[in-house]
């Protein structure tokens, strides 16, 4: 043998087997001429384990289990992004609509978890290190440290499906077993048990169907593990967005990108049949989604605005934007109270329609041309001007934006603003 050559050394014989059998060599085992030992060969993903394996797949499962449960209802507070996924939990059961930034398939279990056990989603998480009160907290933290011990089983297969040692699955099961961040990970209410797990299910997936691609592919066996490659890829994408790398890495072929598609827009099409009232992540939304929540505070038709209509003004370029009332006032300049853009829904939102001269009541106009003007009285530096209101769109975008964007910014301006309910002139 050359010495720029190196042999890959054979693996090791599954545990119980060859040398691990006293008395019992490789040839009587597999021929049943052992009568002390018998030998059960579990079949998967062309990978045999004995019954050894077996025994020892429980006692990691059962390390695992005792590292991540053990005393899981402490602290009985919130405890770091608990005060973001446990919310989150409140707010399906609730069916209070929000954004977040992550997909919601972890969430949605965690949220199962909360509501077969009687949470009825009234308490707010709203600080960490508040105590839980009426919270089945010990069985939404159950959800990530379930998968976090099944995690552990799954990586030994992995390797013994790659035709790695028994030892060395072992050892890689156990560094798994006993990892600080992975163990703290499992141990409270957070998306990245989840994410693991079905990453490691993905690969485990994928590794057993190249070992049946390998042998015989188009079988059913040979589907059964492409399909699950692929429904264990679109959980991963469906807990968080990095596990677009996941995809990256494995993903191949047509049914190993369609069906995590698929999966995902199926876990967004739950979670948006489940928020089908008005909540907080409102305002992130476009007028015409609001209004097809429940509880929004809106007319189903659309209605005329009068001399003291109490509207909403919502800037066209931005996301979310609403004409928005402080109680601050600016430091330098007008020294007058603040009028910038708030995202969010609010009180502080709302304007009263007023005539320029007097207080009329609320009547519609009768004038053809309807909402035209609002007059403001700008600062020392401005004379009183007279704004124009768009009703009918007649200029280009540009031209558009550009009268927005001084519209605002004279109505910023403006002194004399209460912090909650404003006037403004007609």
């Amino acid at each position: 043998m050359s010495g720029g050559f190196r042999a890959r050394r054979p693996a090791s014989p599954p545990l119980g087997a060859g040398p691990l059998g006293r008395g019992c060599t490789q040839g009587s085992c597999f021929e049943g001429i052992c009568s002390w030992k018998i030998k059960i060969f579990v079949s998967v993903w062309r990978t045999k384990l004995t019954s050894g394996e077996v025994k020892l797949l429980v006692g990691l499962v059962l390390v695992a289990a005792a590292v991540r449960l053990y005393k899981i209802s402490r602290p009985n507070s919130v405890v770091f992004d608990e005060v973001h996924f446990g919310k989150f939990a409140s707010r399906y059961i609730k069916t209070q609509y929000f954004v977040d930034v992550h997909p919601p398939l972890a969430k949605l279990l965690i949220t199962l978890a909360a509501f077969l056990f009687g949470y009825d989603g009234h308490f707010d998480f709203k600080d960490i290190g508040k105590v839980y009160e009426h919270v089945p907290y010990v069985a939404m933290r159950m959800v990530p440290a379930l998968l976090g011990v099944a995690t552990v089983p799954l990586a030994y297969l992995t390797l013994r499906a790659l035709d790695c040692r028994a030892t060395t699955s072992l050892l890689a099961a156990l560094f798994i077993t006993f990892e600080n961040g992975l163990v703290t990970q499992s141990r409270h209410i957070l998306l990245d048990s989840p994410l693991i797990f079905f990453t490691s299910l993905s690969t485990f997936a994928w590794v057993g169907f190249c070992n049946e691609d390998k042998h015989k592919p188009f079988t059913e066996s040979w589907w059964a593990w492409l399909v699950l490659s692929g429904l264990s890829l679109g959980a991963v994408v469906s807990c968080k967005w990095v596990g677009l790398f996941t995809i990256a890495t494995v993903g191949q072929g047509i049914m190993s990108i369609l069906i995590p598609i698929t999966f995902y827009m199926i876990m967004f099409q739950i979670h948006f049949l489940l928020l089908g009232s008005s909540g907080e992540g409102d305002g992130f939304m476009s007028s015409e989604f609001q209004h097809t929540l429940g509880g929004r505070g809106m007319q189903d038709t659309f209605a005329d605005v009068a001399l003291g209509s109490e509207i909403s003004i919502r800037h066209y370029n931005t996301q979310g934007g609403y004409l928005h009332s402080h109680a601050s006032v600016y430091p330098t300049g007008s020294k007058q109270q603040q009028i910038t853009l708030y995202p969010h829904r609010d009180q502080n939102n709302d304007w009263r329609v007023t005539n320029a001269t007097h207080i009329d009541p609320p009547v519609i106009a009768e004038s053809q041309e309807g909402l035209r003007y609002i007059p403001t009285e700008c600062a020392s530096n401005f004379s009183t001007s007279r704004l124009k209101s768009i009703s009918i769109r007649t200029t280009s975008d540009l031209q558009f934006q550009k009268l927005i964007s001084k519209t605002k910014c004279l109505l910023m301006e403006r002194p004399g603003l209460q912090a909650t309910r404003t006037t403004i002139g007609l």
